[in-house]
């Protein structure tokens, strides 16, 4: 008789950045955590550390391998750095704040807030393309991790487009769900099907409010 594994994937996002806060897209530079967003991670660190972990994932900018290592810490484990979930590519729009962003590119940045299924960032990636890859790494994710549990720290649009994924939808739920900076998301696949468990969890973020 095959055994059947449940593998279970906890997909963070990184912790609070001053950008953040202060409404610039910084894409792929290379932003650390501001102070909140530390101790934020550090209360997700605790919340886990008493769970069993296989591996640590994180994207390769600094802001999500800060958030990996603090939550690989207590494991004993190093983050594996994925290049298929980094932040998606924001070309002309990096480094920008978003009042420039709308002012600039009012039809696209529309788009965007509403429906970005379709959207390709000017000189920078589609939604399309950041799900390619971002499902990709899941599913080696997973098969690499069969009846354990893993973490995969990304970014927003990563994570969105991979829970869209999970629910068998298109990346045009996109706008109807929060991922917050430091919160926790679990899925679970069995026999090849994937369950969504838990959705934008930050419960270990109630005293820092």
């Amino acid at each position: 008789m095959r055994y059947v594994y449940t593998t279970t994937i906890l997909l963070v996002r990184h912790g609070q950045t001053e950008s953040n806060i202060n409404g610039y897209y910084m894409g792929w530079t290379e932003e650390d955590l501001s102070k909140v967003g530390y101790k934020q991670i550090q209360r997700l660190a605790s919340r886990l550390a008493s769970q069993n972990m296989a591996a640590v994932y994180s994207s390769p900018l600094k802001r999500t391998y800060s958030t990996a290592a603090i939550l690989a810490k207590p494991h004993g484990l190093e983050p594996t750095v994925s290049d298929e979930i980094i932040e998606i590519r924001l070309g002309d729009w990096q480094g920008l704040h978003r009042d420039e962003i709308k002012q600039t590119w009012p039809e696209i940045w529309q788009q965007s807030r509403t429906d970005p299924s379709t959207v390709r960032l000017p000189a920078g990636e589609s939604f399309a393309e950041v799900t390619e890859r971002a499902v990709r790494a899941f599913n080696s994710i997973v098969a690499a991790n069969q009846g354990l549990q893993a973490v995969i720290v990304s970014h927003e649009v990563v994570i969105k487009v991979i829970i869209a994924h999970v629910l068998g939808t298109s990346n045009r739920i996109y706008r109807q769900f929060e991922i917050a900076n430091a919160s926790l998301s679990k899925v679970q696949v069995t026999a090849g099907k994937a369950l969504l468990v838990t959705l934008n969890d930050t419960a270990h973020l109630e005293e820092l409010r």
